[in-house]
């Protein structure tokens, strides 16, 4: 007899004794329940916290080279902010500052000739940087668009003489240009108009008319010259008309009442007729708000604010491929000898939002299209965007409140991301991670977005349009509501947190009547700043009858050491003191216990988190019903409601609440308390009420009480064993998937069905390359990182339905049940997506790369699954042989 049959029969037996003790105990015990039954108090909303760690979070450091610093000179045509320039730049770090590549200097200068277009004032740039670098050493020059370009071709031998250059962004280069300039190569910004057009008029068939938008700047400019290019191979049966010089209001009117067989070209908007200028995202966002027709583009930039997609050029590809030139000059190629690279840094990308708002079939799309804002299921996407970390009680609870109103996991999918705030409050962080949550959500559809705190309240305020536009917002938990912040915003509302200091103080005083002193404890965090406003604007209502004190910039032994020498008439009133003057931080159950522990006066709070770490109580705030009543307007909005119509809450459901354990410390009298006031911590005095019931109990059952534990105590282990030994059989121990046996049982299961529902099934054999030079250069502990971090990017990728196993070592098996090939090639287009975008931010030293392979199952071949993975196996192999032979074709 096998272990696991051995502990299911001594476990069974077991039981059996169990149940029969059990009987008898019951019978005695039926009498007791009256007394064993009082009535409960209303238990807490139970803690949540995500599963996984932080992807964003590399444990490896980048020590610089040792090699020789090489200064490289960034020159922007634009100014920060500008969305095509930040993505160039962000492609160049990508490729310069990446381990490995040397010990570069990467300085960019901006020079903001979008906003300033004088003349006399690239001269004067000039004279600056001559002035600037003529102590500096420059061993290359990067320059992204048309205006540093061209600043350069003139200035060049100037400022940096003979050293070489390379250009990205370029719109329409001749290259007689280059002729005189050995030392430059570079990236042409060559946007295919023909093939985005082509690709619209494939998608709309009854299109008679193209309006094309453009403005008149130099980018604008080229963008014409292109444009002509482009209109003679459709003349014989599209006719183009120009949506030139006109101003925003005109532009406007003009796209509202355009024919519908009519669509438009957006190209690039900056400034209208009228002077006026616009962000790269706010042209076409209005002009997409109103359009009556679909708008196609040529930049990657302006998806996701409102153009179905087309052909198109983004930034970050031409920094990238810049950089990569530029790393073969520094590495001693010379310029002239580097042909200019005009293709392939273009690709096919649509925004699944426009597609469904305009009926166009996502099938129609040519091969290998990227799509944003897709979803893959009918369940209602919900972000849950948290201020602070999930450690912390209050955003548990608001958590614990708002999954209570989505509990139907079958309507519902909620989305959980923090911004730990609370314990990161420095300006530099949060400088860090906005662009990080903006990268993260600007191509993510949600159907509503709930934000709780200040501060990803005042992130959703900010950035909402460029990533959220008019996807229902409410908001939660926010201290510092002011009703000027909604102006502008459309289907927004939410929950104020009011706290209710007034009748905790006027309470406290009821109790302590001989009170003449209240020392607030109060931090300078943005909560605690607009608590301090709060508390400011009450204070004069108490007049002479109490001196108020704060204390918060100080450090939490001075805060110890303040309030434990308070005489018996003083009182503390703990707002918030999550960081002291030092920085270290507390989390506010830690910084209560501290504070409490060390008083000698009572310690009143608003806050339900500080009950049961030594406050009194107070008229307190509960984060289970801000999250529960933002969740209830959220799912208004998510049954159709407009939110500009549901009024702001502003009145907090509060109640009085108290600690036992702390009236008795403080000899407070219960009945003084207010009527009903909910007291935690109350002891059960069962004893006291039953205690002739106790002694006989006590003889009868303490017998049966110690088999009964004995027994539990022997299940319990036999159990853990059991599910020891099924985990192991089951699980593979690194990664945390089912293992190569649990994977072919999967499979045979699969298969089954697939012959029997006549149902397809594709299977993808994944092998991850380079790993063995990981494990050499890094370590092996680098390489089970890299094994988990793949299997967690596979998992993230694939559907619901689908299987993923690792066979072992660096190979994994995907398991796509009712899946085609051709589906089966969009999953994993999401999983390249994901791998670039890991490669993209550097979380490893190193490029994550893996090589796959697709079998189809087809029932009539009869393959069995070894065959059918072998199948796979050498598809992946090919594959693999495929990517060796391009990369030996590389200089």
């Amino acid at each position: 007899m096998g272990k696991d049959t051995k502990f299911r029969a001594s476990g069974i037996a077991a039981s059996q004794v169990l149940t029969a003790l059990l009987v008898v105990f019951m019978t005695v015990l039926i009498t007791l329940l009256p007394a064993l039954c009082p009535t409960p108090f209303p238990p807490s909303p139970p803690r949540l916290f995500p599963l996984g760690d932080n992807p964003l979070a590399p444990d490896t450091a980048y020590a610089a080279s040792e090699t020789p610093k090489r200064n490289v000179l960034l020159l922007n045509s634009y100014h920060a902010g500008y969305r095509w320039s930040d993505d160039i730049i962000d492609g160049v770090r990508s490729v310069l500052l990446r381990p490995g590549n040397g010990n570069i200097d990467l300085h960019v200068e901006e020079m903001d000739t979008q906003r300033v277009t004088d003349p006399e004032y690239q001269d004067k740039l000039f004279e600056v940087y001559r002035q600037k670098f003529r102590q500096r050493p420059v061993d290359l020059v990067l320059c992204a668009d048309d205006n540093a370009f061209t600043f350069m071709q003139k200035h060049v031998q100037a400022l940096f003489p003979g050293v070489p250059v390379v250009f990205c962004g370029v719109n329409y280069l001749d290259d007689r240009c280059l002729t005189d300039c050995g030392l430059f190569t570079g990236v042409v910004e060559d946007y295919d108009l023909k093939a985005t057009i082509e690709t619209a008029l494939r998608l709309r068939p009854q299109t008679k008319q193209i309006y094309w938008i453009n403005d008149r700047s130099t980018t604008g400019r080229a963008i014409e010259k292109k444009m002509e290019e482009t209109i003679p191979f459709f003349n014989d049966r599209i006719r183009f008309e120009a949506l030139q010089d006109k101003t925003m209001p005109e532009l406007l009117q003009t796209v509202q009442s355009l024919p519908d067989d009519s669509l438009v070209l957006f190209l690039i908007f900056n400034q209208d007729a009228a002077g006026r200028f616009f962000a790269y995202d706010e042209s076409v966002s209005m002009i997409a708000e109103k359009s009556r027709v679909p708008l196609f583009g040529a930049w990657d930039f302006s998806l996701g604010h409102g153009i179905v997609g087309g052909m198109l050029t983004g930034g970050f590809s031409q920094g990238e491929a810049a950089a990569k030139l530029a790393l073969r000059v520094l590495q001693g190629e010379k310029p002239s000898d580097i042909p200019v690279v005009r293709e392939g840094v273009n690709r096919y990308m649509f925004d699944d939002t426009q597609l469904r708002r305009f009926g166009i079939d996502p099938v129609r799309l040519p091969a290998g299209s990227v799509i944003i804002n897709q979803s893959y299921t009918d369940k209602k996407q919900i972000l849950l965007l948290q201020s602070y970390d999930s450690g912390m009680d209050w955003t548990a609870n608001m958590e614990a409140g708002i999954r209570a109103v989505f509990n139907d996991t079958d309507r519902y999918t909620l989305y959980l991301d923090y911004m730990d705030a609370k314990r990161n409050i420095s300006p530099e962080y949060m400088h860090k991670t906005v662009p990080l949550f903006i990268e993260k959500y600007k191509n993510k559809h949600f159907d509503a977005v709930i934000v709780a705190d200040d501060v990803a309240y005042h992130f959703a305020l900010t950035y909402r349009k460029q990533l959220f536009a008019d996807t229902p917002v409410v908001f939660c938990g926010v201290n510092g509501f002011e009703p000027a912040d909604l102006a502008g915003q459309v289907n927004m509302t939410g929950v104020v947190e009011k706290v209710d200091f007034q009748q905790t103080i006027e309470m406290a005083l009821r109790l302590h009547p001989r009170t003449e002193r209240i020392v607030i404890v109060n931090d300078w965090s943005d909560t605690g700043i607009a608590n301090r406003r709060q508390l400011e604007a009450i204070l004069p209502d108490f007049g002479e009858r109490v001196h108020f004190e704060f204390i918060g910039d100080v450090n939490m032994a001075e805060v110890q050491e303040k309030v434990a020498h308070l005489s018996s008439d003083s009182l503390v009133l703990l707002v918030t003191f999550n960081q002291d003057k030092s920085h270290s931080v507390f989390s506010y159950e830690e910084s209560a216990e501290l504070i409490a522990r060390a008083s000698s006066a009572p310690v009143y709070g608003c806050w339900d988190f500080y009950l049961g770490h030594g406050i009194v109580g107070g008229m307190v705030t509960s984060g289970y019903t801000q999250g529960e009543t933002a969740a209830k307007l959220a799912l208004r909005a998510l049954n159709g409601e407009r939110l500009e119509g549901v009024p702001v809450i502003r009145e907090s459901p509060n109640r009085y609440m108290f600690d036992h354990r702390q009236l008795q410390r403080w000899q407070i009298d219960a009945a003084r308390l207010p009527a009903g006031s909910v007291i935690v911590n109350k002891p059960e005095s069962f004893y006291e009420k039953n205690q002739s019931i106790v002694f006989g109990a006590s003889v009868l059952f303490a017998f049966l009480l110690y088999i009964i534990g004995t027994l539990q105590i022997n299940i319990r282990r036999r159990r853990k064993a059991e599910e020891t030994l099924r985990v192991f059989a089951t699980i593979d121990e690194l990664t945390g998937l089912f293992n190569r046996r649990s994977g072919m049982q999967f499979l045979q299961k699969h298969m089954e069905e697939a012959k029997r529902c006549r149902k397809e099934l594709t299977v993808c054999f994944v092998d991850v390359n380079d790993l063995k030079r990981i494990n050499d250069t890094f370590g092996h502990d680098e390489g089970d990182r890299l094994i988990k971090t793949v299997a967690d990017l596979l998992q993230k990728s694939l559907r619901d339905s689908d299987v993923i196993c690792r066979l072992g070592g660096d190979e994994f098996l995907l398991i796509l049940p009712d899946c085609d090939l051709a589906r089966a090639q969009k999953i994993w287009e999401r999983v390249e997506e994901s791998r670039r975008s890991i490669n993209r931010i550097g979380l490893m030293p190193y490029a994550i790369n893996f090589s796959h392979g697709f079998a189809c199952y087809d029932p009539l071949e009869g393959l069995s699954p070894d065959e059918l993975i072998k199948r796979a196996d050498m598809e992946m192999y090919e594959t693999k042989r495929a990517l060796k032979a391009e990369r030996a074709l590389l200089p």
